[in-house]
């Protein structure tokens, strides 16, 4: 019996296994973002200020980051199939729960596992599809799983910004524990439970699967020697930066757009996420230039990008705004797309453990998300729309610095 190297383009099970996929990202970033665009109802369902309103996005991806470093040695025990399922089954039915606590800290407490809980299927996604898909079909494959996530993070912050308006529209003011909000939060909630039971049907039994055991001691070297390389650290920081720069933007938004001159409605603002995607274009040119010119070439452009965008923003007619967190966009997806990739090709050549290195990649990642999605609101509360800005150019002056001198760097090939 020959060796399984992976199902081809047109096999119904590589077939169900993008749309399994599609659907599990999907879910993952809808239960991530349900909260960003609605958060200034929060602010006035619990009577808490922005800077709080914006910890129910920071505790979700925080959670994300830890449940990354766990979720990787789980999956090489259990399989990547059952962690996915359960992961996203369980966090569903968290969300379900969540949309109905009217205590704020119980309610964080519960964002928090939830993320915990979703990290399943971003640290093995990658993995689960280089098993199971050929090589010559793998990358395609990888992109509709991309999708997936970005459509997403779009659903995420637009399907509860409509319920809302929709609410209004209907004159649902809210009832005991399900204001509007969290009316918002039940029907994402709901649309992901849909997607975790697809997913599970979805989904084949693994067959590239080959159960490892480390030991602690061994699952804690290989950790620190993802820390060894200095490039390394370079692209966590990058990361970090960059995404911190664009949620805390995004969770900044909404207080600004709500307030004059603007006096846009939810359903308004939700539109504006639309974006999101478009700006998901500047991943797939930057993956082209950087195969064609090198990453370490290309990478500086993401954060230049990004502080564009962000003295876009900082003008105050309404179309410069929604062209500035387009731009912005652009540059964060540019920045993310090339150090994400760059961190897999070097952490092969230089320190052999490119799991470890994109699961602290991604750690990095989520920390900034978590704590600039919290410091950005914090500087609108002190400095309106201009302390966000400086805050954001801050950042990616700090990004751009450090891709300058990782361009200087020598390139390793194994």
């Amino acid at each position: 019996m020959s060796e399984f190297e992976g199902y081809l383009r047109g096999d119904p099970r590589a077939r169900r296994i993008e749309i399994g996929l599609l659907m599990a990202g999907l879910a993952t970033f809808t239960l991530l973002y349900a909260t960003q665009a609605i958060l200034p109802y929060f602010t006035r369902d619990y009577g808490i200020s922005p800077s709080e309103a914006a910890l129910s996005v920071s505790v979700a991806t925080a959670g994300l980051g830890v449940g990354l470093v766990v979720a990787v040695p789980v999956s090489e025990r259990i399989g990547r199939v059952r962690l996915i399922r359960w992961s996203l089954l369980i966090a569903s039915v968290l969300a379900l729960v969540v949309a109905l606590l009217p205590s704020w800290p119980l309610f964080l407490a519960a964002r928090f596992i939830m993320g915990f809980v979703l990290a399943g299927l971003p640290a093995t996604a990658a993995v689960y599809l280089k098993e199971e898909i050929h090589r010559s079909y793998v990358t395609a494959a990888t992109g509709i799983y991309i999708f997936g996530t970005t459509l997403g993070g779009l659903a995420g912050r637009v399907v509860s910004a409509l319920t809302i308006e929709v609410a209004h529209q209907w004159g649902y003011t809210g009832t005991g524990v399900l204001s509007v909000s969290h009316l918002a939060l039940l029907v994402t909630a709901v649309l992901a439970v849909g997607c975790a039971i697809g997913c599970w049907l979805l989904l084949p039994e693994s067959r590239g699967f080959v159960p490892h055991f480390d030991t602690p001691v061994e699952l804690l070297r290989k950790f620190g020697r993802a820390f060894t390389d200095p490039v390394l650290v370079g692209l966590y920081v990058i990361g970090g930066l960059g995404m911190g720069t664009f949620v805390g933007a995004f969770n900044s938004l909404a207080f600004r757009l709500e307030q004059a001159p603007y006096l846009l409605s939810v359903g308004a603002m939700g539109l504006i996420y639309f974006v999101y995607p478009v700006a998901g274009v500047g991943s797939v040119v930057a993956g082209r230039l950087g195969s064609r010119y090198s990453l370490r070439a290309v990478m500086p452009y993401g954060p230049l990008v990004a502080i564009v965008g962000i003295l876009l923003m900082s003008l105050t007619h309404l179309a410069w705004v929604v062209l500035g967190i387009a731009i912005l966009s652009v540059g964060f997806f540019i920045a993310h797309s090339l150090a994400s990739a760059w961190v897999a090709q070097r952490a092969s050549a230089s320190v052999g453990v490119p799991a470890q290195a994109m699961s602290m990649y991604m750690l990095v990642y989520y920390a900034g998300s978590s704590i600039n999605g919290n410091l950005a609101p914090l500087a609108w509360e002190l400095r309106g729309w201009g302390g966000v800005t400086l805050l954001g150019l801050v950042f990616m002056a700090i990004a751009f610095v450090i891709a300058v001198a990782l361009a200087r760097t020598r390139p390793l090939v194994r």
